[in-house]
This record gives C-alpha cells, sequence and structure tokens, in this order.
C-alpha cells in the first residue's frame, strides 16, 4: 500500500496541536495551535481541479479572517484590567465563525461538497475541537442560547430534501453544533460527552460512505447488498436523530434532563420542536430508499466477511453497546 507521507504528517501535526491546546492554559498558544491545526488542513483538501483550489480558498479566506480578528481581540484585552463582555462576545462570535455556526454555515455547507469522506470527518470533528475549547473558556449561557437558536432554526430547512449525504450531514453537523454550544454553557462534562459521541458516529458513517462509495443516498440502490446498505443507513441516522436506543439518544437525553433540572423549559420546549423538525431529514431518505426497493424484485445480498464485519463495526458504534460506559463516566 502506498503511504503519502506529506499528508500523514500533516494528520500528526494537526493532532500535536490539538494536544498542546488542550494542555494549554495560554491564549497565545491556543491561538497559535488553532492556526497550526488550519494549516495543516490545508494539505488534505488540495488537489488539482477547480472545484478544490476554490473550497480551499474559501476555507483560507474565512479562517484567516475570523483568526485575525481575533488575535487582535485576544491583544487588546491583553493590556486591559477589566475584559469587557462586548470584547468577550466579539471573540466568541469569530469562534463561531471559524466552527461554521449558523449564520456563518454557509462557507461549511459549500466546502464540504468537494472534499473525500476522510477530510469531511475531519472539518466536522478534529478542525472543531480547539475552537470549542476556546469557546469553553468564555462562555456567556445567553450569547450561546443566541446562536444554538440560529443553529437549530437554519440548518431544519436546510436538510430536507437533499439528495447529497455530504450536505445532509453538513446541514445535520450545523444542527448538533447548537447542542454543543448549549452543553458547553451548562455542563463542561456533560459537553465532553456530547462531542465525543457525536465525533464517533461520524467517524462510523464517514467509514461506511466511503466503503460503499456513495455520495448521494439513492447511490446505494445500486449496490448487490442494497438491503444491508439500506440497514446500516437506517441505523447510522436514526443513531443522529437521537433515537433510543441508539447511541446520540443518552446525550441528548442527559441534556433534557440538566435543562429540566435548570427550569429552563422554554428552551426545552423549542429543543424537542427542532429536533423532531430535525428528525424529517434524517427518516426522508431511509423512507424513500426503501418504497424504491419495494416497487423492484428482491435483490441477493451476498453476506461476505467484510460486508458482515462492517455490519457489526456500525452496530456497536451506533446501538446502545457504548451507553453503559457513557452512564458510568457521567455518575
Amino acid at each position: 500500500m502506498k503511504i503519502n507521507l506529506s499528508k500523514m504528517s500533516s494528520m500528526m501535526i494537526m493532532l500535536i496541536s490539538i494536544i498542546i491546546c488542550i494542555s494549554s492554559n495560554s491564549w497565545i498558544i491556543m491561538w497559535m495551535m488553532m492556526e497550526i491545526n488550519m494549516f495543516t488542513f490545508i494539505p488534505l483538501i488540495n488537489k488539482k481541479n477547480l472545484f478544490s483550489s476554490e473550497s480551499m480558498m474559501k476555507y483560507f479566506i474565512i479562517q484567516t479572517i475570523s483568526s485575525l480578528i481575533l488575535f487582535l481581540l485576544i491583544l487588546i484585552m491583553w493590556n486591559m484590567k477589566n475584559n469587557p463582555q462586548s470584547l468577550i462576545n466579539l471573540m466568541n462570535l469569530c469562534l463561531l465563525m471559524k466552527l461554521g455556526s449558523a449564520p456563518f454555515h454557509l462557507w461549511y455547507i459549500q466546502i464540504i461538497e468537494s472534499l473525500n469522506w476522510m477530510n469531511f470527518f475531519i472539518l466536522s470533528s478534529l478542525q472543531k475541537i480547539i475552537p470549542l475549547i476556546l469557546l469553553n473558556l468564555n462562555s456567556s449561557f445567553l450569547f450561546m442560547i443566541m446562536f444554538m437558536m440560529f443553529n437549530f432554526i437554519m440548518s431544519a430547512p436546510g436538510g430536507m430534501n437533499q439528495n447529497s449525504l455530504k450536505k445532509i450531514l453538513g446541514y445535520s453537523s450545523v444542527n448538533h453544533l447548537g447542542w454543543m454550544i448549549l452543553t458547553i454553557s451548562m455542563n463542561e462534562i456533560l459537553w465532553y460527552i456530547y462531542t465525543l459521541m457525536y465525533f464517533m458516529i461520524i467517524m462510523s458513517m464517514s467509514m461506511m460512505f466511503n466503503y460503499m462509495n456513495s455520495n448521494y443516498f439513492n447511490q446505494m440502490f445500486y449496490f448487490n447488498n442494497f438491503k444491508l446498505n439500506l440497514m446500516l443507513f437506517s441505523m447510522s441516522f436514526l443513531s443522529l436523530g437521537g433515537i433510543p436506543p441508539f447511541l446520540m439518544f443518552y446525550p441528548k437525553w442527559m441534556t433534557f434532563n440538566q435543562l429540566i433540572n435548570n427550569n429552563q423549559l422554554t428552551i426545552l420546549m423549542i429543543m424537542i420542536m427542532s429536533s423532531l423538525t430535525i428528525l424529517y431529514f434524517y427518516i426522508q431518505p431511509s423512507y424513500t430508499l426503501m418504497l424504491m426497493n419495494s416497487s423492484k424484485m428482491k435483490w441477493f445480498i451476498n453476506m461476505d466477511m467484510n460486508n458482515i464485519k462492517f455490519m457489526i463495526f456500525n452496530f456497536l458504534y451506533n446501538s446502545n453497546f457504548l451507553i453503559m460506559v457513557m452512564m458510568i463516566i457521567y455518575i
């Protein structure tokens, strides 16, 4: 197997920058690690075609502008005894822009369409770790709630009637970012659990679609093992939607429980309504595929060892296998 040393080096530097940021308590060092993290991602998405170059430039411009403003604000606050809330909110605004949070999410949705599944996973998970850590340091509850609402309201209509798997998962990522923003402002341990579980699910789905070589959900209809793919596809999306007993149900249930304990019933009702709306575009692709299958002859499923292993892998990620472990950690 051919090993790409350049991409391997970029991945190693990216992981090291995340570790250094987690272990640091200096804003300047964390900002530097965030920029290193950003620059190591650019070689991974760089390909010799116009679409890739355009996406790379969009990513670079958005990240650079928000980073420069953030660095300027850090320097201003460095020399001030009292940090005004307005400057802190501006810093958080820059971080939300880097994360691709609504209403700054369009660059993220446009870029993911040109990425392969591995780079999609990196942009949707590893690239978000450092900005989320910085956001956790100075989060204001009311400010976070406002952007949580933006994520819920704008992700629901965007994900409907999409044929592209990356766009469906992209709008799903915007929605889940709203949940992460809420958990950051409420409970740090809950934020860790929610983020970890979401990253595990998105890794599982990226590997699954890469294995199937699928970018559009109707492509799976043309595989010999269509019914197996449909089962894995449905299981993954139901898990993202937080349907019990799948993996993402547990952190969402904990978030609801935390809101009830904090007497935040208005926010709870908004989140329930948003979750039901989002659930529509998780279920709709699977429902469409089932209708397509019912109109055709039964297809033969070749259950070779690779298919069986992959099915077990997805089941362990998406089922309640890991819920008990997380319950022990949380308790």
